[in-house]
């Protein structure tokens, strides 16, 4: 069994960009700019996950890599410091993404896991997972070149992590940490739940979260921690969009 590392301190800002998306920011824009339809919610949900990652959680050895897929555009989050790099979907999408069998150029998360975690293995596998025979490792290695474009090397021991989340409504109701192999089978997951709804005042707090303070190592990392620890339990699975 592979352990995951916990930076809680990082975890819990992400979290919190997270829930603020999805609880506060959504919300206001609706009662901002009343519409018949709202169809582009969907997007701006991410946009608003992205800026509060930007806004509240990038600091020193935390930054964000910018990438494009055609005209959408991405972030990855880097943690220097403990070589892991992060990226945040629904857990609907995060599901569908191996299933899609017609794609022409591969999804980022495909290129990354096959960049930074081919060296672990699921603990199980099942058919409808991304089949590495869809895309040569020539192609997966230059598509997470595009994607990463210098600004990081996977030689240097690098894996991704998956922030997974589910809503209902205004609510964010359930979030993980996925550690997925290159074929997207878990290696390890861990919920996040007790993360959600903390106080935001505390976030929003200058003083405590400043960009130029770094994170704590003795107090953010526990090292290399499996999933039995006080406050982070085992969570459940489920399904959403950008596929």
């Amino acid at each position: 069994m592979a352990d995951i590392i916990i930076n809680e301190d990082l975890l819990r800002r992400i979290v919190r960009a997270i829930d603020k998306a999805i609880a506060d920011d959504i919300p206001q824009y609706l009662r901002d700019h009343r519409k018949e339809t709202n169809n582009a919610i969907m997007q701006l949900r991410g946009d608003y996950i992205n800026e509060n990652l930007r806004q509240f959680v990038v600091a020193e050895g935390i930054e964000l890599i910018p990438f494009r897929r055609f005209v959408w555009q991405g972030r990855l989050l880097a943690d220097r410091r403990n070589k892991v790099t992060y990226s945040i979907t629904t857990q609907a999408n995060l599901s569908a993404i191996p299933k899609k069998k017609d794609r022409t150029k591969p999804h980022f998360l495909q290129s990354v896991l096959a960049a930074e975690n081919s060296g672990y293995q699921g603990r199980y596998k099942q058919e409808t997972l991304f089949s590495m025979d869809m895309f040569d490792a020539e192609t997966l290695k230059n598509d997470y070149d595009e994607i990463i474009a210098g600004m990081l090397d996977p030689a240097e021991g690098y894996c991704h992590y998956v922030i997974s989340y589910q809503t209902a409504e205004n609510d964010l109701v359930d979030v993980k940490l996925e550690f997925l192999d290159s074929g997207f089978a878990t290696v390890e997951e861990v919920s996040l739940n007790d993360y959600i709804k903390p106080d935001f005042a505390r976030l929003t707090n200058t003083e405590s979260i400043d960009e130029n303070v770094p994170i704590p190592a003795s107090e953010g990392v526990r090292g290399l921690l499996g999933i039995k620890k006080a406050g982070i339990r085992p969570a459940l699975r489920e399904a959403e969009e950008e596929a």
